[in-house]
Order: C-alpha cells, then sequence, then structure tokens
C-alpha cells in the first residue's frame, strides 16, 4: 500500500511537470513564431536539416 501511495504521489508530481512542459513549449513556440515575423535571417530555403542523434535512436522509448 506504501508503495502504491508513493507511486501515485510520483505519478501527480509527474503530471504537473508535463502540464508545465506543455505550457513552457507553447510558450516558446508563440515567441518563435512572433521572432519569425521580424528575422530576416529566417527564411525556409536557410533551414538545414539536422541529422538525427545517433545515439538518441538507441535508447528505449
Amino acid at each position: 500500500m506504501d508503495e502504491y501511495e508513493c507511486l501515485e504521489q510520483e505519478n501527480t508530481v509527474l503530471r504537473r511537470e508535463i502540464s508545465k512542459l506543455k505550457e513552457e513549449l507553447r510558450h516558446l513556440g508563440e515567441a518563435l513564431k512572433e521572432h519569425e515575423k521580424m528575422c530576416p535571417l529566417l527564411c525556409p530555403m536557410n533551414f538545414v536539416q539536422v541529422r538525427p542523434d545517433p545515439v538518441a535512436s538507441c535508447l528505449p522509448r
């Protein structure tokens, strides 16, 4: 029972963290959109394809 309660608390903490990170992602996405409107350096033709990290592809998902 103690383990269950501990896992429930951890789950709650992680869910809060996920919510905060989603909000931060939304905020940063909006900031990027605003920046793109003003930045002459950001042009779709200037973007370089980023190669996937070879280590990340070996990690479990």
